[in-house]
């Protein structure tokens, strides 16, 4: 199983304080710093994923549940009225978030914030965020990353100017968060609430090839 680099210094600190531990004869701390590396290379596990053919399909852009399908009048960086779809991750899910379409990589901001449940609906305005507008011929969208309570830190692996792939791995969210996606509302859903969906695999939408 492929790890995410960024998971080796939790994983490998763990180890070495188990085999510390060990060395000591303390038990009980060696076994609870073993199943703490184990925990942590579940966490920053990193699958493979091919998206689906045809790049008029807007793919996942995480693992988790859809909490969320909102229609909104308008957003500052899309045109029109659009549809915002939320995405939460639990701890047991996989935190590589990746592109839902191939696009230019407009704007790649970093918002400083709060850490409220990620779960929570304010939680999309008040915490720490990283925001991709991603510009296509297709569509424009707009993707979020959240952090919540557990999770205070983002990695975003692209900046403004780049170009990515649809399924492209784009950021990593530590330890539960959840993602925002906008879309234009003439993109046609294919999820529904409390669908459970896959990064760069599961079909988030469909627009006008």
């Amino acid at each position: 199983m492929r790890i995410a680099k960024e998971g080796l210094p939790f994983i490998l600190s763990s180890l070495a304080l188990t085999l510390a531990f060990l060395a000591h004869g303390w038990w009980p701390l060696a076994l609870f710093f073993f199943l703490l590396a184990a925990a942590f290379t579940f966490f920053f596990r990193d699958p493979d994923r091919v998206p689906p053919p045809g790049e008029h399909l807007l793919v996942s852009p995480a693992d988790g549940e859809v909490l969320g399908i909102d229609a909104l009048p308008s957003h500052p960086d899309l045109a029109g009225p659009v549809n915002k779809v939320t995405i939460f991750l639990s701890l047991y899910d996989v935190h590589l978030v990746r592109s839902p379409l191939t696009a230019a990589v407009v704007r790649a901001d970093y918002h400083p914030g709060k850490f409220l449940p990620a779960y929570k609906p304010e939680a999309g305005t008040h915490n720490e965020s990283n925001t991709l507008v991603l510009k296509a011929g297709a569509a424009d969208i707009v993707m979020k990353m959240i952090v919540g309570v557990a999770a205070r830190r983002i990695k975003c692996f692209v900046k403004a100017g780049a170009s990515v792939a649809r399924g492209q791995k784009v950021g990593l969210m530590y330890f539960g968060s959840r993602v925002e996606l906008t879309l234009p509302r003439d993109a046609v859903l294919k999820v529904g609430l409390h669908d459970k969906v896959k990064a760069g695999q599961t079909v988030i939408a469909e627009v006008q090839p």
